[in-house]
């Protein structure tokens, strides 16, 4: 069963808000005072049970690291998944888009399989 991703905020919101960093895990910063959050502060909470960043952006939310694919790329991931390589949720690691073949097999946009 493939999943439906809402579509993320444009571009340009994105980048008013965040900005990509190495200073850590989840490879994105504030740029502007946000509710208790001062620029240079890493965005977003840890969702524990999976493991993966969230922020709310203009009351919607969304998985920081598909924010941070859509700042490095410049292309929405609105239907597709992305995924970390390997078995870390770095966002500062190589994050790959995929998406469902008819035969359920998943394809990398380079088009290896996984």
């Amino acid at each position: 069963m493939s999943r439906n991703y809402k579509p993320l905020a444009p571009i340009w919101r994105l980048n008013e808000l965040f900005m990509l960093s190495d200073c850590c895990p989840n490879g994105l910063i504030w740029r502007v005072n946000k509710a208790k959050n001062k620029p240079g502060d890493p965005v977003g909470k840890l969702n524990k049970s999976t493991g993966y960043y969230m922020v709310s952006v203009d009351n919607e939310v969304y998985m920081v690291h598909r924010i941070v694919y859509y700042l490095r790329m410049g292309i929405a991931p609105d239907a597709h998944s992305v995924q970390h390589l390997g078995e870390t949720k770095d966002n500062r690691t190589p994050l790959i888009e995929t998406y469902k073949t008819p035969s359920n097999k998943k394809i990398m946009a380079s088009g290896f399989k996984l």
